[in-house]
C-alpha cells in the first residue's frame, strides 16, 4: 500500500483514484487491536501505530488525488459553461491546494521508531493525528458539498448535497489528563477512538466518492 502510483488528472483518474480507496482505506476494528495491544503487552499496539500513520498518509494522498482528477474533469464538463460554476471552481482550487498540502507523509516507519524509543511520542503522535483527521474531514466535506453545487448548476446531478464533517472534535488534554491519571489505562480508550473515528469517516464518504463517479461520467 505504501508509494502507491495515482495517475495523472485524465478522464479515467477519477475512477481509478476512487477504486485505490480498497487499498488504502482499510478497516480496522478497534476491540480486537485493544484486545491484542493488551495479550502481548503492548507490542501489538506498536503495530497499530505504524497502521494509523500508514491509513492516514494513504488515504490523504489518494484523497488529494481524487481532488485534482474530479476538478479537472469538472472543468472539461463545463467547457464553454465555466462562469456558471466560477464561484465553486474558485473555492474549490482552493480546497484542492490545501488537501495536496496535507497530503505531505508523515512517515509510518520514522513514528514507530519515535514511539519505541520514547516515552512520549505517542502522546506527540495521537496529537498530530487528531488534528490532520479534523482538518482533513473538514476540507473533504467543504470538496464534496463544491462538487455538488457545481455539478447541480452544470444539471449534471439533481439537488445539491451538504456534506457534514464525520470526525468528532476531541479535546487532546482532556485525553491526556485521563490516561496520566489512569496510569495508562485510559489510553486503550484513546486507542480505540483514533481507530474508530477514521473507520466512520471511510464509510461516510463512500456514497460522496460513488456520487462523483456518477455524476461525470
Amino acid at each position: 500500500m505504501e508509494g502507491t502510483p495515482y495517475p495523472a488528472q485524465t478522464g479515467s483518474a477519477l475512477e481509478y483514484n476512487v477504486a485505490a480507496r480498497a487499498n488504502t482505506d482499510f478497516i480496522t476494528d478497534p476491540g480486537t487491536a485493544i484486545l491484542l495491544s493488551i495479550v502481548t503487552c503492548g507490542i501489538y499496539g506498536m503495530y497499530i501505530i505504524y497502521k494509523l500513520v500508514q491509513r492516514r498518509d494513504e488515504h490523504f494522498k489518494r484523497m488529494a488525488a481524487v481532488a485534482d482528477s474530479a476538478v479537472s474533469q469538472l472543468r472539461a464538463k463545463a467547457q464553454g459553461r465555466e462562469d456558471l460554476i466560477a464561484p465553486e471552481l474558485a473555492q474549490l482550487e482552493q480546497v484542492r491546494m490545501r488537501m495536496a498540502t496535507m497530503a505531505a507523509e508523515r512517515g509510518a516507519a520514522i513514528w514507530l521508531l519515535i514511539c519505541i524509543f520514547t516515552g512520549i511520542g505517542s502522546l506527540i503522535l495521537y496529537y498530530l493525528l487528531m488534528q490532520d483527521y479534523v482538518e482533513h474531514d473538514v476540507a473533504e466535506a467543504q470538496f464534496f458539498t463544491l462538487m455538488s453545487s457545481a455539478l447541480t448548476k452544470l444539471g449534471l446531478a439533481g439537488q445539491a448535497g451538504q456534506a457534514a464533517p464525520s470526525v468528532p472534535q476531541r479535546e487532546f488534554v482532556t485525553f491526556l489528563l485521563l490516561t496520566l491519571v489512569t496510569c495508562g489505562i485510559y489510553g486503550f480508550y484513546w486507542m480505540y477512538v483514533m481507530i474508530k473515528d477514521f473507520n466512520d469517516h471511510f464509510m461516510a464518504q463512500v456514497a460522496w466518492e460513488d456520487f462523483l463517479l456518477a455524476a461525470l461520467r
